[in-house]
C-alpha cells in the first residue's frame, strides 16, 4: 500500500508541474497581435497622410546633380565620385552602409564645387533646388538642378530579431517598415510599449507607442518615421521569467522521471 502510494507522488508532481507551465507558457493575444481594437470588418478606412516635406539636417546626406544644354559648361558644377564594388556582391547588414554624396557638416553647411560653402540646415530639397538654380543661372542656360535624400537612416535597438541601423529608401516610411527591416518583434517583446527616440528640426523627445492600440494608425506624427529616430523595443519581464522557469521545470521533470522510474523498477 505505502509503494502504490509513494509512486502515485511522483505522477502527482509530473501533473501538477504540466499544468503550472501550461499555464505559465499562456499569453494573451492581446499582448501579442497588433492593434487588436480594430473594427472587425474587410475594410478599415484611415484618415489621409498629410505630405511633409523634409527638412535638411546636419549629417544628412544629399544628391545634388546639375543639369544644362551645354553639357561641357554643368561638368564643373557636379561631384566627380566614383564607383564602387561590394566584394562578394553586396550583402543585407545591420549597419546602414556610408552613402554617397554631399554630407551637411555639424554647422549645417555643405561645399559645391564652384558655388562654395553654403548653409542648407533648416531648408527643404524644394527650396535648396530653388536657391542653388538662381546661383548658377549666370553661368548655365536654362538650368536644371535636381536634389535629393540619399539618407533616411532608422535604428531599432532591444527585443527585435536583428538590431541595428539601418538605411531605408523612399520618401515616407513608417514604423512598421523600420521593425521589417529589424526582423519585426518576436512574442517576447512588448509591443504595448515601445520607446520612440526623436531629435528632428531642433526638437527632441520620447514617445511610448501601444503596436496593440489602432490609435497609433490615426497618428501620422508618430506613424511615420522621422530620418534618425531610435526605437527601443522592450522585453516583456514574463518572458524572461517563462525561459528561466523553463530550465528549472525542465530539470525538475527529469528528476521526477528518474525517481518514478526508480519506483517502478523496485516493485
Amino acid at each position: 500500500m505505502k509503494r502504490a502510494l509513494s509512486s502515485a507522488i511522483p505522477l502527482q508532481l509530473i501533473l501538477f508541474l504540466s499544468l503550472v507551465i501550461s499555464m505559465v507558457a499562456c499569453t494573451p493575444s492581446r499582448k501579442l497581435n497588433y492593434f487588436n481594437n480594430l473594427p472587425d470588418s474587410t475594410v478599415v478606412h484611415l484618415p489621409k497622410v498629410i505630405e511633409e516635406e523634409r527638412v535638411i539636417d546636419k549629417g544628412d546626406v544629399l544628391d545634388i546633380q546639375f543639369n544644362a544644354k551645354d553639357q561641357d559648361a554643368v561638368t564643373p558644377f557636379n561631384k566627380q565620385t566614383s564607383a564602387t564594388m561590394t566584394p562578394g556582391g553586396g550583402s543585407k547588414s545591420s549597419v546602414a552602409p556610408p552613402a554617397q554624396g554631399y554630407t551637411v557638416d555639424p554647422l549645417g553647411i555643405i561645399e559645391i564645387p564652384v558655388i562654395g560653402k553654403m548653409e542648407v540646415k533648416g531648408m527643404t530639397s524644394r527650396q535648396l533646388k530653388s536657391r542653388l538654380t538662381a546661383l548658377v543661372s549666370p553661368y548655365l542656360k536654362e538650368p536644371i538642378v535636381d536634389v535629393k535624400f540619399n539618407t533616411f537612416n532608422i535604428t531599432v535597438l532591444g527585443e527585435v530579431r536583428a538590431p541595428g541601423t539601418f538605411n531605408l529608401t523612399g520618401a515616407k516610411t513608417t514604423v512598421f517598415e523600420a521593425l521589417a527591416a529589424a526582423g519585426d518583434l518576436p512574442n517576447s517583446a512588448k509591443k504595448y510599449n515601445i520607446h520612440l527616440y526623436r531629435d528632428y528640426n531642433g526638437e527632441r523627445s520620447v514617445t511610448k507607442l501601444d503596436l496593440t492600440n489602432k490609435s497609433l494608425l490615426y497618428n501620422q506624427q508618430l506613424f511615420q518615421m522621422k530620418p534618425n529616430d531610435v526605437i527601443y523595443v522592450q522585453t516583456r519581464r514574463s518572458s524572461v521569467f517563462r525561459e528561466d522557469f523553463g530550465l528549472v521545470a525542465s530539470i525538475v521533470t527529469l528528476v521526477v522521471s528518474i525517481v518514478t522510474l526508480g519506483f517502478t523498477l523496485t516493485k
